[in-house]
């Protein structure tokens, strides 16, 4: 399985072109990335390693391809562990046709046994191999291309698409049963691929490929015929690319959450290149100049505020007051007047309180500088100054990426106020940066394993009706922040606490397996405190699940990316959601979209 990406272009293909289609796709894949071309000669060149995209563009050239024609993919691993071999584009025994494919060859052991008692070897334990030994035997007949994909495809049973490259012939031809594939085109381009979203910026236009169909895709035309009789096809079903990727479907995931979760990454390196310096050092100023400086939110965004505070402390020196937005008026609003600052953090930049509460503070002579994932939102305009994180699009209820790249907003902003305050260099700020995008490059990696570690634990909680999550340090807030993750899409009682306020109270629960879930302390100072906790928690024969930056903690550990302070709080938040997410799931809930609760509470 996996996701298609090519073109055939009038002249050599774009540099960075197949690299971002390919990009495009990933939720379709992580298992390993492949191209194949044909170079001057007529010949295939084949570059793959079995690695995610971003890691796989290290050991091998994705953006520069020297031809006019390249077929790219990005697999998930169903049949052959992720290995070189295994990894798309596969060829034949004489390396004349290269395919790629997504779906299921159901009868493909039959047909591999055929061909190797004709003296086919194959190199993958893949299904889609057998394809390329297919058209390799039928083309010994004399037959065409075009016939050879045909005949090739009749055999097949199964639900896939597969596209295929062949020696001396400057065209991609294209098979389609049960799986999508479409193909767009421009003025110099065709383009195939397995989803519409992911051709935007390249063609306005699509064709879909029904069931039974194959594409001869050229310079010259594009032609579709009938598998079954060979027959051309006019009347192909044609679609408007309307939406950039991700906006119109799932993607492939059973819940936007889920797909939103794995697009961190990409939502984080969004971030670093959307957020505008000249702006950054407006609101920094502001702030490095502001009398006092609240920060307020709801929900997720106060959770986000409440990490902020650590980041200004340490990176400014400059201490901030976090408040909920609900309470702000009756708390903190008689101390607001001229020289204050609120930084009013919404993701929709519609929440009825954050609003409400930026306004009056406005009215009372403070500058709002407003943290946003919508341009063009109230929040937006009611602010002095604004930031917009550029996560895009967020469709489930519950926020993922959103939080990640608020995380990631507050972070470069209280760096820039550290730039005024001579807490911190303009190296200090470029090392930010870059680590930043390093850990998404990472990341995008290492989400599945995490996935998996966190499947591995779930069933321990799926019988329990209440739990604790808990933290110190900066990963304080994410316990609160995974305390209402568990809420949102599990429909579980969920309770955050600092760890040493366990001691207090709540461990009077803690008794007969009930689920203490902890995120380790990334302060050195703070671990005493996590061992203290944990063993009387384990004593009382607590069901313990630890998330921890290493391999090391108490009970089932969910081992999540090692990286900074700085960066650990979306880093632990990660592995939070996407226990959430499995448990939710596991527990049949509706994860998109909870009871009670919408995107934006907007009265």
């Amino acid at each position: 399985m996996g996701g298609i990406f090519g073109l055939v272009c009038t002249s050599k293909v774009p540099d960075g072109v197949v690299y971002e289609g390919l990009k495009r796709l990933l939720y379709r894949g992580y298992d390993g990335t492949g191209v194949v071309f044909i170079d001057e000669s007529g010949n295939l060149v084949v570059r793959k390693h079995p690695k995610p995209l971003d890691e796989a563009a290290k050991h091998v050239d994705l953006i520069k391809v020297p031809s006019n024609v390249v077929l790219g993919h990005v697999r998930y691993a169903s049949r052959g562990r992720p290995v070189y071999e295994n990894t798309h584009p596969l060829t034949d025994c004489s390396n004349s046709v290269a395919v790629v494919g997504d779906g299921v060859i159901e009868n493909f052991d039959v047909i591999k046994e055929e061909l190797e008692r004709k003296d086919h070897v194959f190199a993958s334990r893949t299904d889609t191999e057998v394809f390329a030994h297919l058209v390799e035997e039928i083309l010994k007949s004399s037959k065409t291309v075009l016939q050879a994909f045909t005949q090739a495809s009749r055999e097949l049973r199964g639900v896939y698409a597969i596209a295929g490259l062949v020696r001396g012939s400057r065209k991609i031809y294209v098979v389609s049963n049960e799986q999508p594939v479409v193909i767009g085109l421009s003025r110099e381009c065709a383009y195939v691929s397995s989803d519409v979203p992911s051709l935007y910026g390249f063609s306005d236009e699509v064709l879909i490929l029904g069931d039974d169909m194959l594409a001869e895709v050229g310079v010259e035309d594009v032609r579709i015929f009938d598998v079954k009789t060979l027959s051309e096809v006019k009347d192909v079903v044609t679609k408007k690319v309307k939406h950039p990727v991700g906006i119109a479907e799932k993607a492939g995931y059973p819940h936007y959450m889920l797909k939103e979760i794995y697009e961190i990454p990409e939502s984080l390196m969004k971030t670093t290149y959307t957020l505008m310096d000249k702006y950054l050092r407006l609101a920094s100023m502001i702030i490095y100049g502001a009398r006092n400086v609240y920060v307020i939110g709801t929900g997720t965004s106060l959770h986000a505020g409440l990490v902020s505070a650590y980041y200004f402390t340490d990176m400014a020196g400059t201490p901030v007051n976090v408040i909920s937005a609900a309470e702000f008026p009756y708390y903190a609003l008689d101390n607001v007047s001229t020289g204050t600052v609120v930084l009013a953090i919404s993701q929709s930049g519609e929440t009825s309180d954050v609003l409400r509460s930026a306004r009056m503070a406005k009215q009372r002579g403070a500058v709002i500088v407003g943290v946003t994932n919508v341009v063009g939102s109230r929040l937006s305009l009611e602010s002095n100054i604004y930031l917009p994180i550029g996560s895009g699009p967020e469709v489930a209820v519950p926020a993922t990426k959103t939080f990640a790249s608020t995380l990631a907003t507050l972070a470069i902003l209280a760096t820039y106020t550290g730039l005024h305050t001579g807490v911190i260099g303009k190296d200090d700020l470029e090392k930010l940066y870059n680590e930043i995008r390093e850990f998404a490059r990472d990341l995008s990696g290492k989400l599945p394993s995490i996935d998996s570690n966190v499947d591995r634990v779930v069933d321990k909680l799926l019988r329990r009706e209440s739990l604790y999550v808990a933290s110190s340090g900066i990963n304080y807030p994410i316990a609160l922040e995974g305390a209402l993750k568990l809420k949102e899409t599990a429909l579980i009682h969920a309770e955050g606490i600092q760890l040493g306020e366990t001691r207090h109270g709540p461990m009077v629960l803690v008794r007969d397996g009930y689920p203490v879930i902890i995120v380790k302390p990334i302060e050195e100072v703070a671990i005493e405190l996590y061992n203290k906790v944990a063993k009387e928690a384990q004593s009382r024969e607590a069901t313990i699940i630890t998330v921890a930056f290493d391999a090391k903690g108490y009970g089932d550990v969910v081992e999540t990316l090692p990286t900074s302070k700085v960066l650990s709080p979306i880093a632990s938040a990660v592995a939070l959601q996407l226990l959430a997410y499995r448990l939710g799931f596991r527990r049949g809930m509706p994860i998109d979209t909870p009871p009670g609760l919408v995107k934006a509470l907007t009265t």
